[in-house]
């Protein structure tokens, strides 16, 4: 019964608020016109406002979470590849969670042409880090081979960018990972 009333009630407010549509005229749909176009560039500008401060606030976010004095980043990279191929890579920094990551046939052929992988950012802070990377991957042979790299780096108060990259050694027919900071 009271669904029936609501029904009701809904249909006679909307047969009343079609009449006053149509009694006013076409003088009201030329306003209403230009007060569509207004409401639309405000909308439009508040929404662009709402952009520009959703990127402010992320940049300020991410100042605060990792300062310059903890920023690092590694990056992954291949010399050729000719000597090995490699189809994964793990990576931790002292002895914390892993950075692992498998490769596609189509990754390694990027990385081969020159690509630079980001892997992951980190927040280290000041002082000395240890780091192991370990690549696993196929040599020139075909045979299963792992590029073991532990290495320490010394972490200052600016960003730290290490580049861990496997390179081609033609006179020993071999690769080798190494580790570079930027």
């Amino acid at each position: 019964m009271r669904f029936i009333y609501l029904l009701l009630l809904s249909l006679i407010s909307t047969v009343g608020f079609a009449e006053t549509v149509t009694t006013s005229g076409e003088a009201t749909g030329n306003i209403t016109a230009i007060q569509t176009s207004q409401l639309s560039a405000k909308a439009t500008s508040i929404k662009q406002s709402v952009l520009e401060l959703n990127r402010e606030l992320y940049q300020l976010e991410e100042e605060l979470l990792s300062p310059a004095t903890t920023r690092a980043a590694v990056y992954f990279s291949l010399s050729y590849g000719e000597f090995f191929e490699p189809y994964s890579i793990n990576i931790t920094v002292d002895n914390k969670q892993p950075i692992q990551y498998l490769y596609t046939k189509r990754q390694v052929s990027a990385l081969q042409q020159g690509a630079i992988q980001p892997l992951k950012n980190l927040n280290l802070g000041p002082g000395v880090h240890t780091i192991k990377a370990i690549a696993k991957g196929i040599d020139n042979n075909g045979k299963n081979r792992e590029l073991v790299l532990e290495e320490k780096v010394e972490k200052y108060d600016q960003p730290l960018y290490i580049e861990l990259k496997i390179q081609d050694n033609k006179e020993i027919q071999s690769a080798k990972l190494l580790m570079s900071q930027w």
